[in-house]
């Protein structure tokens, strides 16, 4: 697997991931949203994406061996991670 590749990918992924949190937490700030969970759940979900990849990305500079381990675990937590908000958001 190309490491280099790889981390353009999860950086491309975390700039855009920022940017759409940005542009969410921007609707809400901006329409004057009470800040409950459904309005919340979101913008924060992609807050949250953006920051799992920056840590993963480092950890691929740190260990470049086990590249395809801490894509597994990025994945799984970022899938768990979007379904709790997803319950979140039609839940509340």
């Amino acid at each position: 697997m190309n490491i280099s590749i790889v981390k353009n990918v999860m950086n491309s992924l975390m700039i855009i991931s920022f940017l759409i949190f940005l542009a969410l937490a921007s609707i809400v700030v901006a329409t004057d949203t009470a800040l409950t969970t459904r309005a919340v759940s979101l913008p924060f979900t992609f807050l949250f994406i953006s920051i799992m990849t920056f840590l993963s990305t480092g950890k691929i500079d740190e260990q470049p061996t086990t590249v395809e381990r801490i894509l597994r675990q990025w994945v799984l937590i970022c899938v768990l991670v979007v379904l709790i908000s997803a319950v979140a958001f039609t839940l509340a």
